[in-house]
């Protein structure tokens, strides 16, 4: 508790903030800040044991199915070639969309938004196919429960793309981890220390609480609210006092624009960040994906314990197979990356379908987040 304490009055120290005269307003500040770091480490350090007595429990099971495999190989043979073939009969081959649809460099493209609030860049008549009708069904399967959503993609080269309560203030958990490592390297030319570059592997890869905030220790909030100015300006001042500043779809968007611009163009310290990117634990987006395409990404996950951060997002950029584009998906789902799967799935498919890709669902009952 005091740990977390002295780091939250350090934040304030750093970025230069006038305290208030009025002691108690100064205290409030400071608790509020402390209670929300408490929170986040809780949550997302007891998923990462989580995670990590999985592993465990996984090396385990391999362990005994190797000590019978040994005893009787013949019959371990057999069981995996039947466990493959069930496999292969129970789980769909994905079946693309056939809806008419011109999504050439050269079709008419329009901007709309449907009654179901979903803005749209896309090729005209787009509304009609099987496509947009899985998408909005999987947006209702969240809203539907109540939960808040809000989400943006957007194909890099032509600007097509969909979105949705893009300008809503969410709560972005852990996603704004790939913003603050992002604006470390870029701060400082991308020249760090090997333990500083390993610190940044450990915040994005495993989504360590302890790597984010000795990052933030070292570097501060100032230079993350002025970074932020640049690209999501609606969240930079929050970002001068809090550690999980809330943003907009839209904002995270232009963040990640940034980051792919940075990622790709072989500036010093980018190949440290794609590194860690490529290889996130924990991402939706990651596992229904990585088999097929180069996914960078950053998710984020907060449980529903009265503060009103819940969340579940994933945020990051996918090289398809029809170009490379930014996804946003923040919700106020507490802690359940099930919940956005099928909406992560939708988006990919909208985006095959309207630049001339695969449109196909991809998700089935083993699909899962990345690193399980």
């Amino acid at each position: 508790m005091a740990l977390a304490v002295v780091i939250a009055v350090a934040a304030l120290v750093v970025v230069g903030v006038t305290v208030p005269s009025a002691r108690e307003t100064a205290l409030h500040l400071v608790q509020g800040q402390t209670a929300q770091t408490q929170s986040q480490d809780q949550s997302e350090s007891t998923a990462d044991v989580d995670q990590a007595e999985a592993t465990d429990d996984s090396q385990g099971d391999q362990s005994a199915d190797a000590q019978d495999s040994s005893a009787d190989p013949n019959d371990s043979d057999q069981q995996a070639d039947e466990s493959a073939t069930e496999a292969q009969q129970t789980e769909p081959t994905p079946v693309e969309d056939t809806s008419p649809l011109d999504a050439s460099a050269s079709a008419t493209v329009t901007t709309t938004t449907t009654a179901s609030g979903i803005s749209m860049t896309v090729p005209a008549g787009f509304e009609t196919t099987a496509t947009y009708q899985n998408l909005e069904s999987a947006l209702a399967k969240i809203t539907g429960q109540g939960y808040k959503a809000s989400f943006v993609m957007t194909d890099l080269k032509t600007g097509r793309g969909v979105s949705y309560n893009a300008d809503a203030m969410m709560y972005p958990a852990s996603s704004i981890k790939a913003a603050y490592c992002t604006m470390v390297l870029e701060t400082t030319g991308g020249q760090v220390s090997s333990s500083v570059a390993s610190t940044i592997e450990d915040c994005i890869v495993n989504s360590s609480n302890d790597a984010f905030h000795s990052l933030i220790n070292q570097y501060g909030l100032q230079s993350e609210g002025d970074w932020l100015a640049k690209y999501a300006p609606e969240t930079s001042s929050k970002a001068y006092l809090y550690y999980y500043p809330e943003i907009t779809s839209t904002g995270f968007s232009n963040i990640w624009k940034e980051i792919y611009r940075y990622g790709t163009s072989g500036e010093a310290g980018a190949s440290t960040l794609t590194s860690a990117l490529s290889q996130s634990n924990h991402s939706p987006m990651g596992g229904l994906l990585r088999s097929r395409y180069t996914v960078w990404s950053k998710p984020g996950w907060y449980p529903a314990d009265g503060s009103g951060d819940q969340a579940t997002n994933d945020t990051g950029v996918v090289f398809s197979d029809c170009g490379d584009y930014v996804y946003v998906v923040q919700t106020n789902v507490p802690d359940d990356f099930s919940a956005i799967f099928p909406l992560l799935d939708a988006l990919n498919a909208t985006h095959g379908k309207i630049c001339g890709g695969s449109s196909a669902l991809l998700m089935t009952s083993s699909t899962t987040v990345s690193g399980q």
